[in-house]
């Protein structure tokens, strides 16, 4: 299948509208089939509720009877930059009759597989139970109910600082997804978890994660340094126990960077020679996974990630770099899956589109070709309080126009370049940009 051009590479100064929607969309009780029912319970969450910009700042503190600090976590920016482009006015709007919910339309066990067919496993098979593998690593998009000193800025910085922890041992984008997971899934199992142990419960799931998916992880004397004797060894390891029961050795979850990789591979089957093994290795281009990644990274940051599928989150940051069609083939969603996500992560996009790119870090003992893989802390609190202010005038404009909402964002990929007939054919490219 022809895939339209999309390579990675972008211009601040605009954003181009690709994507020509003349129909109204609707979400109505006509999407409640028998298939569907079984999930409204975890996925009724209004997203027009969602109020990201309603945070406090308190820093993390450290577990108690350990030396404390008024910030445990760095990477929090007092004042961040406000900056808006007023082009982004230009873009067309699109009545909706319903607002629509957080619902799927298409029961995930139902969507359609996008694998090719392979000689080592029966591609259905593996695409059933990736899918299952959803369903049975849930979180809890209210987890913070459960939890009245926590809030969700405190998870932000949290995972500011693992990204940064990640960066400094070179360890792999995989390992600190599998540190949210880890985080999000324990506090939606556990109640009342004192703010003074959340950096404690942080630190210990990316030592778990490290050693499920590292070849040579950091050791115990390193994890706990980094915390500045704010959590000692014993503490780690005893949080390590009580973390993989609460999760019930479920430790191995479909994450948002796997199911990037699966649909990056997906969009590039044409450009694979090798059948047999082809699929197994990556044969898509770095800068492009750098860049989506990186949408997907600033996402997660946000609270409201906890509304979304691992799948729906990683095809909502593609489609943001590419388009509805592309994502349509490789991820087996459709438009109406997909749009509570894309609407959602407008402002990170828009967030990431105002400061540019991310370049691929290299790093001395790290092959050139697995740096991609390396998670750099390339998101950070500054540019979370970015999007939060795009957050903040994007709700502003529904309140003005309660009934004809501001789709630049949500039908547009914002991260997407202008078609330019000249370049090449593939899908992405890791060429230089060609200045015009």
């Amino acid at each position: 299948m022809e895939y339209p051009e999309c390579d990675m590479y972008l211009d601040g100064d605009y954003v181009v509208e690709h994507l020509q929607h003349e129909q109204t969309v609707t979400c109505s009780e006509d999407f409640l089939t028998p298939e569907v029912a079984s999930f409204v319970e975890v996925e009724t969450q209004l997203m027009d509720d969602q109020d990201a910009t309603n945070w406090v700042s308190p820093g993390l503190e450290p577990p108690s009877g350990s030396s404390s600090t008024e910030d445990e976590v760095d990477g929090y920016i007092e004042n961040p930059s406000q900056g808006t482009n007023s082009s982004f006015e230009e873009f067309r709007s699109l009545k909706f009759q319903v607002r629509f919910r957080n619902l799927f339309t298409t029961a995930p066990n139902a969507l359609r597989c996008p694998l090719p067919c392979f000689n080592w496993a029966d591609s259905n098979e593996v695409w059933t139970n990736m899918l299952k593998k959803e369903l049975t690593f849930q979180k809890d998009c209210g987890l913070f109910e459960n939890h009245p000193e926590l809030q969700p800025r405190m998870r932000s910085i949290l995972l500011d600082w693992l990204s940064e922890v990640c960066e400094v041992y070179r360890l792999h984008k995989e390992t600190f997804a599998l540190a949210i997971d880890f985080i999000d899934r324990y506090l939606s199992v556990t109640k009342n978890i004192p703010k003074t142990q959340l950096q404690l419960i942080g630190i210990s799931a990316l030592f778990v994660a490290a050693k499920l998916e590292e070849i040579y992880p950091p050791k115990l004397t390193e994890f706990a340094y980094v915390t500045d004797s704010a959590c000692s060894e014993s503490e780690i390891i005893r949080q390590e126990m009580i973390l993989v029961k609460a999760l019930k050795w479920n430790l191995s979850p479909m994450t948002a960077n796997a199911w990037l990789g699966v649909y990056l591979q997906v969009a590039n089957i044409d450009h694979i020679q090798d059948q047999e093994l082809g699929f197994v290795f990556p044969q898509y281009s770095t800068h492009a996974f750098i860049q989506i990644s990186r949408l997907c990274d600033l996402s997660l940051m946000d609270v409201g990630s906890l509304n979304f599928r691992y799948s729906v989150i990683a095809a909502s940051a593609l489609y943001h770099h590419t388009n509805e069609e592309l994502v349509m083939e490789v991820t087996g969603y459709n438009w109406a899956d997909l749009y509570p996500c894309i609407k959602w992560m407008a402002p990170f996009a828009r967030a990431i589109l105002d400061v540019g790119q991310s370049p691929i870090k290299f790093f001395q003992n790290i092959n050139a070709e697995d740096c991609h893989n390396i998670q750099t802390h390339n998101v950070d609190m500054a540019l979370v309080d970015r999007a939060a202010v795009h957050q903040a005038a994007y709700k502003e404009k529904e309140k003005e126009s309660p009934t004809s909402l501001d789709l630049s964002a949500q039908l547009v990929g914002l991260l997407t370049p202008p078609a330019n007939k000249t370049r090449p054919t593939e899908e992405f490219t890791d060429e230089e940009p060609v200045s015009s």
